[in-house]
C-alpha cells in the first residue's frame, strides 16, 4: 500500500500554526505564573503580618526590630558588661528569617550575619528549633554550619532571584548570584526608613536612637496602621532612595513596584515613587516614615 507523506509546504504550515499558538499562549502562561507567584507572596506577607501582631501583643506594643549588639554576634541577657548591651548597628533582615549565607560569616560585614536563633519574630512564624547546631554566644555561627541550610519558605518571595544586599544602597547585581532569601534569609525586609529621618539621625548614641525608633513604631501602629508599611521587598529600599527618573524592574518584571506589608496585617503590591522627595516616603497609598515624636535637640 502506498502512503503519501507530508509535503514541505504542509510541514511549514503546521510549524507556522504551532509557532502562532505558542506566541498566543506564552503571554497567558506568563501572566498566570506571575499571578500565582504574587498570590504566594501576598499569603506570605499576611502570615508575617499575623506573626508581627502576635509579637506586638506579647511584647508590650513593640515590633520585632532588633539592633546588632556590640562585641558579640548575639546579645547575652546575663552579661554584666554594658558593651554587650549596646546597639552599634541595625539591618533590615534581623527581625526574622533563616540564617544568612555563609559568605557573611567573615569580613567587615560579619556584624550583619544575624543568626536565625536570634531573630525575634521567628518564634511566631514557623515551628523550627533554630538553636540546633547553633553555638552559644559569643561564638559566631560557622560558615558551613548545617543550620544555614534550614529553610523557612514563608520568608521567600517566588520572584526573588537576585540579592542587592551586598552593594546597598546601589542597585547593582552582586558577585554572588543568589536571591535575597538565600543571601540574608529573607525576601521581605523590615522598613527602616524612619530610622534615617533627620531628627533620629541626630542621635549619636545608637542605643538611645533604637529606643526612640521603637517608640516611633508604636506611634505609627496606634495612628496609622493601615498605611504604615513595616515590611517591604528590597526594591522599595532601592527605588525611594534614587533620582526622580530612576527605573528598576523587579522580579515580576514590573518597573518601580514593590511588595508591602502593613501594620494592620494586609499586604499590597504597589508602585513606589523614586526621587527622595517627601512623596517617595509618604503618600496616599503608603508611608515608610512617621513623625509625632519629640526628640530632644531636633
Amino acid at each position: 500500500m502506498k502512503r503519501r507523506g507530508f509535503t514541505l509546504i504542509e510541514l511549514l504550515v503546521v510549524i507556522a500554526i504551532i509557532a502562532l499558538l505558542i506566541s498566543i499562549l506564552l503571554p497567558a502562561i506568563g501572566r498566570a505564573r506571575k499571578s500565582a507567584f504574587l498570590a504566594i507572596s501576598m499569603s506570605n506577607i499576611r502570615q508575617l503580618g499575623v506573626a508581627g501582631a502576635s509579637y506586638n501583643q506579647n511584647n508590650k506594643g513593640k515590633w520585632p526590630i532588633d539592633g546588632i549588639w556590640a562585641s558579640i554576634k548575639r546579645k547575652d541577657p546575663t552579661s554584666t558588661d554594658p558593651n554587650m548591651r549596646k546597639v552599634n548597628a541595625v539591618c533590615t533582615w534581623s527581625y526574622a528569617g533563616k540564617n544568612n549565607n555563609g559568605a557573611w560569616s567573615s569580613g567587615p560585614d560579619s556584624w550583619a550575619d544575624v543568626e536565625a536563633a536570634d531573630r525575634p519574630m521567628n518564634q511566631y512564624t514557623i515551628d523550627i528549633d533554630w538553636t540546633v547546631d547553633t553555638p552559644a554566644p559569643p561564638t559566631p555561627l560557622a560558615k558551613d554550619a548545617q543550620v544555614r541550610l534550614v529553610e523557612a519558605k514563608v520568608f521567600r518571595d517566588p520572584s526573588d532571584k537576585l540579592s542587592h544586599q551586598w552593594d546597598w544602597p546601589k542597585p547593582n547585581p552582586i558577585a554572588h548570584q543568589r536571591s535575597s532569601y538565600d543571601d540574608v534569609g529573607n525576601s521581605y525586609h523590615f522598613n527602616l526608613k524612619y530610622w534615617d529621618q533627620p531628627d533620629l539621625k541626630k542621635i549619636s548614641d545608637w542605643t538611645v536612637r533604637m529606643q526612640y525608633a521603637t517608640q516611633r513604631l508604636a506611634l505609627a501602629d496606634t495612628f496609622n496602621p493601615a498605611k504604615f508599611a513595616w515590611l517591604n521587598d528590597q526594591y522599595a529600599d532601592i527605588i525611594v532612595n534614587q533620582a526622580a527618573k530612576f527605573q528598576l524592574k523587579n522580579g515580576y518584571d514590573d518597573v518601580n513596584k514593590s511588595l508591602l506589608g502593613f501594620m494592620d496585617g494586609h499586604g499590597a503590591y504597589l508602585s513606589v515613587i523614586p526621587g527622595k522627595v517627601p512623596e517617595s516616603f509618604t503618600n496616599d497609598k503608603y508611608t515608610f516614615v512617621f513623625d509625632g515624636l519629640s526628640v530632644p535637640g531636633s
